[in-house]
């Protein structure tokens, strides 16, 4: 599994959506003297289709881009002034999910010039450094991203009104941003819950670039070309503010954190800067992209994270399993039953050899109409190897590492011990659990043709599980241990 994707941010979101009001609607919140306003908006990073744009100041009050990533918005006497965030949708240019943060700085949207607004990087960049009480920085770090001419950011569309440098610059820019905000959220807590909300991880994401580029510049001078070790100061700098509000050692960040991010964005600002180099517009550079699909590719397979995918369990795939039901189960032998414990998983996009650790679970209630036990399992600590085409290469469970077990069968209950040694659980690709436990003495007590649910959760801790596996979030607790994981739940009939 997964929670998550990377991101690739296209660059303008103009103007259709229709919010008739921020408020309740109703004539109570309007005042006897308050005439709405209409407001147009783009959202930058390639145009956002479906995306969700939230009204800060305004309690509830959400719209969405519409397939074009265009927008609009009337003001209520309730809601004419607030900050504005956008997150989800698809990058059309891309057909990639926006992982993003966008930011719009809190103004007085009736009296916005023109009745127009552009949510970008650039606004992003504004909104943190006014939080951060830093506003005086703005144009040293527009200077530092070679970006000298911009007047007035919120009415500023790199596509429209920029040239092919400044279109690449904000791009990659904005890539940087949610390459690292990607990545903090993938660092989990012992109970599998995600140490920074996305919220959090903008945050720190925005506080070490301006860190940084307050004082020296990201690109080589006259091109899109990122300088690699800024580069890397700015991924070092968010790693070092992450782990400084984490406090906690047991929270571990993945040690190829920086080099991940750092050879992404050098790829993508490489492949950028080859087209941005023929000048033009921002648009020109748009429209050069388009019409180079192989580089298009590279680009958009370079910014793809590391995703779980490819999930098996006692040999059958993730169809399969969700295709199970109490009506329509899978048959399994009863003496491979404890292959419900065998999972296998891919990780995508891997690109090159990538360690994880991960916690598996498993629930299993079995019997029939006059018969009935359940097996709960929690396996911490669990070392996985993956190769550059995202096998499982070996995994092992480490010395002392505690497994919790509990069941309603008289002869296991209550159980938790101590992994006497390093203990190696893999071959041929898959994960074997079932000989850390004494699961057969489960799976004697069940009745040949008795129905047996299993759910297994998934909690890794480096990476998230791809989203378009559609796993739910639940829980699973064992004394006074709670977890919180993707799972997936198949049934099967013993035979």
């Amino acid at each position: 599994m997964l929670n998550k994707i990377s991101k690739i941010h296209v660059f303008t979101i103009a103007i259709s959506s229709f919010l008739t009001a921020c408020g309740d609607g109703g004539d109570n919140t309007q005042s006897s003297n308050f005439t709405p306003t209409t407001i147009s908006g783009t959202a930058v990073d390639f145009y956002l289709k479906n995306a969700d744009i939230k009204f800060d100041d305004c309690e509830n009050t959400s719209i969405k881009t519409d397939a074009n990533g265009h927008f609009s918005f009337t003001t209520t006497a309730a809601c004419s002034e607030s900050a504005l965030t956008i997150t989800g949708g698809i990058d059309i240019g891309t057909n990639l999910p926006f992982t993003g943060t966008l930011k719009f700085k809190k103004m007085d949207l009736k009296n916005l010039k023109n009745g127009t607004l552009v949510v970008s990087p650039l606004t992003s960049l504004e909104y943190f450094l006014e939080k951060a009480g830093q506003s005086n920085q703005l144009n040293t770090i527009l200077k530092n991203l070679a970006l000298n001419n911009i007047n007035n950011i919120s009415q500023f569309d790199p596509a429209k009104d920029g040239d092919a440098h400044t279109m690449a610059v904000v791009f990659i820019f904005q890539q940087l941003a949610t390459q690292i905000e990607d990545r903090l959220q993938t660092i989990n807590k012992d109970n599998g819950s995600t140490v920074f909300t996305q919220e959090q991880a903008a945050q720190i994401t925005f506080d070490a670039l301006i860190s940084q580029l307050s004082t020296q510049p990201l690109f080589t001078a006259g091109s899109a070309k990122i300088d690699s070790e800024v580069l890397k100061s700015i991924v070092n700098k968010a790693i070092e503010i992450a782990k400084a509000q984490m406090n906690d050692p047991n929270n571990t960040i993945d040690p190829t954190f920086t080099d991940q991010v750092s050879s992404n964005i050098i790829a993508v600002s490489t492949a950028i800067d080859s087209i941005a180099q023929n000048g033009g517009t921002g648009a020109n550079l748009l429209a050069e992209l388009q019409k180079n699909p192989s580089l298009l590719e590279t680009i958009t397979e370079t910014l793809k994270s590391p995703v779980y995918s490819d999930f098996f369990l006692a040999n059958y795939d993730i169809a399969a399993i969700k295709a199970s039901s109490e009506t329509h189960p899978l048959h399994i032998n009863s003496k491979n039953l404890s292959d419900t414990l065998a999972v296998q998983f891919k990780l995508a996009n891997a690109k090159s050899e990538l360690d994880d650790t991960v916690t598996l679970a498993f629930k299993l209630n079995g019997g029939n109409s006059a018969y009935h036990e359940n097996l709960n399992i929690i396996f911490n600590n669990i070392q996985v190897k993956f190769n550059n085409q995202g096998s499982i290469v070996s995994a092992k469970i480490l010395k002392n590492t505690v497994i919790n077990v509990s069941s309603s069968s008289r002869k296991i209950q209550q159980l938790q011990f101590s992994v006497p040694e390093d203990t190696v659980i893999s071959s041929n690709g898959k994960i074997f659990l079932n000989d850390l436990i004494p699961i057969n003495s489960y799976i004697n007590t069940l009745p040949i043709g008795s129905l047996v649910q299993v759910t297994v959760y998934i909690i890794p801790s480096a990476y998230t599980i791809n989203p378009q596996l559609n796993l739910s979030q639940e829980k699973i607790t064992i004394g006074n241990l709670t977890l919180k994981g993707s799972a997936l739940t198949a049934y099967f009939k013993l035979s």
